[in-house]
């Protein structure tokens, strides 16, 4: 454990006064104590003791009141700009905002709202309303479900930190084996796969030589411990490509040689199947009876195999038979549940 003397609580009451002055900064006619109450989770006794804290810091802020009586809080010397948007863009604006609730409890959410949040505040009183009713014009609907990352705040924050600073993670990880290992990470980058968030570096586990290095891709939510090293930094390989790594809908098992894979899809599925790109090297073939060929290679069949499960009766494995193999062993054991 590497110790950076500072505690859980300190380091969020820290985090909420930033954000709070970056708020405030970004709002050319202040904020309400309601507003602000409501924005940041906290009461409005706790707000007046944090813009005390931001006074105490050498950040002067000012309470005045509206003709309504409501007190309106300003940072002295603030002079936000308007971001003129169209109403094209405000409505993809509140579609991109949406996408991400997806990743609710985590500073992805919390960044994405706080920037969303800025551009608004530039906004008149009118579009500002606007922008509101929009939301009852766009819905993201996630397939198969969401991960909880409730209670990985702080550890998502270390890891995010490694990728941005290039520092090296101290670890300790639980995979599916559940197995734990613990060590160092070099995270190179993240990505968000299924509505999942995943972590791509090169890992170095203890009792290994550091030479003995390997990229892993590791499931954040079974990150146990992470706490980026203060100095530590690290480079990544010049002929690394975060593209080249995954390969679309199949790409977070790696692993063994490279195969082609070859799928039927009947008639009433060739619509759907068409309608997306699977994988980069995928192509398409119509079939005499009116289905479609789905053709790729891929270097893990993992997730393929649950792909073809996916669609039941209107799909047909053809290879390779490891594939096939172990479709119909899945189907078979399924079957005998009933």
């Amino acid at each position: 454990m590497v110790k950076r003397g500072r505690s859980k609580g300190r380091y969020r009451q820290a985090t909420r006064l930033l954000r709070i002055l970056d708020y405030l900064r970004s709002r050319k006619f202040g904020a309400s104590l309601e507003e602000l109450a409501e924005e940041f989770r906290v009461t409005q006794r706790q707000v007046r003791r944090d813009l005390d804290a931001i006074d105490e810091a050498g950040y002067g802020t000012t309470i005045d009141l509206n003709a309504d009586g409501r007190a309106r809080v300003k940072v002295e010397g603030t002079s936000a700009r308007a971001v003129p948007l169209t109403i094209g863009e405000r409505y993809v604006l509140l579609a991109v905002r949406r996408v991400f609730d997806v990743l609710t409890d985590t500073p992805f959410a919390e960044d994405i709202r706080s920037i969303y949040s800025k551009i608004a505040a530039s906004l008149t009183d009118d579009q500002r309303a606007e922008l509101a009713n929009f939301g009852e014009r766009f819905l993201y609907i996630p397939d198969g479900g969401t991960k909880a990352y409730r209670g990985k705040e702080d550890i998502l924050n270390e890891l995010l930190t490694g990728v941005i600073r290039r520092v090296r993670v101290r670890y300790r990880y639980r995979p599916a084996t559940g197995e734990v290992h613990s060590g160092f990470l070099e995270p190179y980058a993240m990505a968000l796969y299924k509505h999942g968030l995943y972590v791509l570096g090169c890992a170095m586990p203890d009792g290994k030589e550091r030479s003995e290095r390997q990229t892993f891709v590791f499931a954040v939510e079974r990150f146990e411990q992470a706490e980026f090293v203060r100095g530590d930094h690290f480079e990544v390989p010049a002929d690394f490509r975060l593209q080249e790594f995954f390969h679309g809908a199949f790409g977070i098992f790696r692993g063994g040689e490279k195969q082609h894979v070859v799928v039927d899809f009947a008639k009433p599925a060739r619509a759907r199947v068409e309608a997306r790109q699977w994988h980069r090297t995928q192509k398409l073939k119509a079939l005499p009876d009116g289905g479609v060929r789905v053709s790729f290679d891929a270097s893990n069949l993992t997730q393929v195999v649950g792909w073809v499960l996916e669609w039941g009766a209107h799909a047909r494995a053809i290879e390779p038979p490891e594939l096939v193999a172990a479709v119909t062993s899945e189907l078979r054991a399924a079957a005998a549940q009933y």
